[in-house]
């Protein structure tokens, strides 16, 4: 008896953070669709198949739901800069691990269309914006670990321009990348692996 009232909280719980999941993941549908303006909360309940009530259990309103959203994002790609940055990647081909690493962060944006449309909100909160301006930062950081993993020689102030403009030349071609057709795609995506490994090769290779 006394373990089935133990499992009564745990099995609450549970049911919370699915629908939480469900939440967020209708929100990124809606945020993506409609962009982060147009979005309303009876939008993101509709697309979650709940009533608006049940949502406001959860979270008052948008800006929670984004912020809970970009919260997520930003656990993942920790998860992706850990990956493609770490010891075992840099050991790999130059080549190949530069495509590792703008594979990688393309594949992220494509799944998670929402990302960028916050990232690029005009008016945001203070809140939302200070969340969504620390990720590049976060990013430019992660770059320069990346980096000095790949080519612990490098001097640091070499270093932290090449991080600079490797990322400044991801984020000006990104949204060509994410607007283009399939096969426009693919040779947008080879044009940034061309330039980046021209500039980049003679540093880190």
């Amino acid at each position: 008896m006394d373990q089935q009232k133990d499992a009564r909280p745990v099995q609450r719980r549970a049911r919370g953070l699915q629908r939480i999941a469900s939440i967020l993941d209708a929100a990124e549908i809606v945020f993506a669709k409609m962009g982060y303006d147009e979005a309303t909360t009876n939008h993101i309940a509709a697309q979650a198949g709940i009533s608006p009530g049940s949502l406001y259990q959860f979270f008052s309103n948008k800006e929670e739901i984004a912020l809970a959203l970009v919260a997520r994002y930003t656990e993942e790609l920790r998860q992706v800069y850990g990956s493609i940055f770490s010891r075992e990647a840099a050991s790999r081909t130059f080549s190949l691990w530069l495509d590792q690493v703008i594979d990688a962060l393309i594949a992220f944006h494509l799944a998670h269309p929402a990302f960028y449309i916050l990232l690029t909100i005009p008016t945001p909160s203070m809140s939302l914006a200070s969340l969504t301006q620390a990720l590049p930062k976060d990013m430019q950081a992660n770059f320069e670990r990346g980096f000095q993993v790949r080519a612990p020689n490098l001097p640091i102030a070499q270093r932290l321009l090449c991080a600079t403009m490797s990322v400044q030349l991801f984020k000006a071609v990104l949204p060509l990348i994410l607007e283009a057709e399939e096969a426009d795609r693919r040779s947008l995506v080879h044009e940034l692996k061309t330039a980046l490994q021209r500039y980049l090769e003679p540093l880190l290779g």
